[in-house]
């Protein structure tokens, strides 16, 4: 099926962004550019998007003041939303989940990300309804079909599990592959098949405890503060209690407990040692282990096997139970080509090189030139290819959109700035902010952070002593980048 999702957004560069990650993926998309043309347009059609992604921070209405006229429309009313922003507090994810919202995206959009939470709404909102047919079909029968029943209990799991992992925009099918990885270790260590299924569930609702764990927290890519570091450890706790009452597989909720304690007895919730660790969880935490340095995360890429295999080697014993590091140690030595990996959609499939890397060509030094010239007039490149779904020649269009659109983003700030509508103007360096961070350039993304704080904050004081300087750093932004895209040769894609 071709689900049709409806963009609202006053910002052409996240337009575009959206358009061209869901249009590539096979979504029906439109876009809008207010939360008045979305009621005009829900009005006026006969048939609605299955899905809106609205913004929060417009001009005009706002996506908290749309909402409320969506829920009054009883033709669009049961339209599932997810807000996007580029707020990264929990208070705006919390207000942003009062208001009926089904999911919360943060700007600039990573596009594995936004599949995720766009496929896992879809699908959360499609199971309901399946589900809804089949009890009204079922009513009043008793259900003997014991197969059809796990298959729909799994899907339900798996549809849990993803929607876990979509929290955390730095990984991508986690727990699933967690699932897989202490499947085979339970496999080699002689379990069953039905204790191997069983231990594949528990890998898959290992982290659900992270469901109570503000966004804002778990995406953070600095260093956690200590209060941060607690609130993520309380994840066990709150997976054990989630599940503690599927009375039909207890073992779910033993195993979300204490998948983070290790063999030593230095690890949390409670600090349990060697086999006191019940062994279904020792065995997750090898396979949680091996995940995190097979996977792209927010303060590391994908880990080279030489060093993953001297973290277990010199964990056994200590950080894991020897035995299942063991085997984890013979899966990495059979798995030659480093398949057990996380993979990016469009990572080519080349020879790797000894780090665990594929080997360049002539397009990827092209690319690299081109990366490496951005990267010396002070953007980073990592961050802009993050937010261009890992394509160069996208990266570059955005590049040229966010060009193109700095002539009018210091026009409407310089005249709300003259007009001291702070309101207005902390919409347009909100805007700023988001369509700063997609390219790369962080510096000018964190100086409009600043400025949107003192806007919100009522520090006239630090506005005025600051905007100068703001339109400035924009302009040698801009400046850098034409000069550096012309030094490049032109617009032609197939320059890399």
């Amino acid at each position: 099926m071709n689900y049709w999702i409806t963009v609202v957004d006053d910002d052409a560069s996240n337009r575009k962004t959206a358009d061209r990650i869901l249009s590539f993926n096979g979504f029906k998309v439109n876009c809008l550019v207010s939360g008045e043309e979305l009621i005009a347009f829900l009005k006026e059609t006969k048939v609605n998007p299955d899905l809106i992604l609205l913004d929060i921070h417009m001009t005009g209405m706002d996506g908290f003041e749309t909402m409320k006229e969506l829920k009054k429309m009883k033709s669009a009313r049961n339209i599932p939303v997810i807000f996007l922003t580029a707020d990264d507090d929990a208070d705006t994810e919390a207000k942003a989940l009062t208001a009926g919202a089904m999911d919360f995206l943060v700007k600039p959009f990573i596009d594995t990300v936004m599949l995720l939470r766009v496929r896992h709404t879809i699908d959360l909102i499609r199971l309901e309804t399946d589900l809804k047919s089949e009890v009204k079909r079922m009513s009043g029968e008793i259900i003997k079909e014991h197969e059809k029943n796990e298959r729909l209990s799994l899907q339900v799991v798996k549809t849990l599990a993803g929607a876990i992992d979509a929290k955390d925009k730095y990984t991508n099918g986690h727990s699933l592959r967690v699932a897989e990885y202490a499947r085979q270790i339970a496999k080699r260590a002689g379990y069953n098949e039905k204790a191997q299924e069983e231990i594949y569930m528990m890998g898959l609702l290992h982290d659900v405890g992270k469901i109570g764990i503000s966004d804002a927290v778990i995406n953070k890519p600095s260093k956690l503060t200590p209060e941060e570091y607690a609130m993520i450890k309380t994840h066990p706790n709150v997976g054990s209690e989630i599940l503690k009452n599927i009375t039909d597989m207890p073992k779910l909720a033993v195993v979300a407990k204490w998948h983070h304690e290790r063999y030593d007895g230095k690890g949390y919730p409670d600090g349990l040692s060697g086999t006191s660790i019940p062994e279904e969880a020792r065995i997750i935490s090898v396979a949680d282990a091996y995940d995190a340095m097979s996977s792209h995360r927010s303060y590391h890429d994908v880990f080279a096997q030489q060093y993953i295999i001297s973290e277990f080697t010199n964990g056994r014993g200590t950080q894991f139970d020897p035995n299942f590091a063991d085997i984890m140690l013979s899966m990495i030595a059979e798995d030659v080509e480093y398949q057990m990996r996380e993979h990016t959609p469009n990572e080519p499939d080349r020879p790797l090189t000894e780090d665990g890397t594929p080997e360049p060509d002539e397009a990827e030094e092209r690319i690299f030139t081109f990366l490496s010239m951005l990267e010396t007039v002070g953007l980073n490149t990592a961050v802009g290819i993050k937010f261009s779904m890992n394509d160069p020649n996208f990266y570059k269009e955005m590049l040229s959109e966010f060009s193109v659109s700095a002539h009018d983003r210091e026009a409407l700030l310089n005249a709300y700035f003259t007009l001291k509508d702070w309101n207005k103007y902390r919409t347009y360096v909100h805007s700023l902010k988001s369509a700063s961070m997609s390219i790369g350039a962080v510096e000018l993304s964190d100086f409009a952070k600043a400025m949107e704080e003192a806007c919100k904050n009522d520090d006239t004081d630090y506005i005025s002593a600051n905007h100068d300087e703001l339109i400035s750093m924009l302009k040698s932004v801009v400046g850098n980048l034409l000069m550096t895209i012309a030094v490049y040769g032109g617009t032609g894609d197939d320059r890399i």
